[in-house]
């Protein structure tokens, strides 16, 4: 139950973290899941915002594999004899 929150909440972190790039600013990695479009308005206005829910659950799993993998590495190496 824990890596998959973990997964969850490090692509949630992500969401945080701009791409580099020329045009919308685009959050999250490996795949951008959040775009926010510069819209020249006024300063304080908030910028419009679209999230590609798909990209974050692929996100989320690919963390979540990550996770799994050095659990079952973990496991494969305290299984070993010594």
């Amino acid at each position: 139950m824990l890596i998959p929150v973990l997964s969850v909440l490090i692509t949630w972190a992500g969401g945080f973290w701009a791409l580099a790039g020329n045009g919308p600013a685009e959050y999250g990695f490996p795949l951008p899941w959040k775009t926010v479009e510069l819209v020249p308005t006024c300063f304080s206005c908030p910028q419009p915002t679209s999230y590609n829910w798909s990209f974050f659950i692929l996100d989320a799993a690919f963390y979540a594999a990550i996770g799994y993998g050095i659990v079952l590495f973990y496991a494969w190496l305290c299984s070993r004899p010594a």
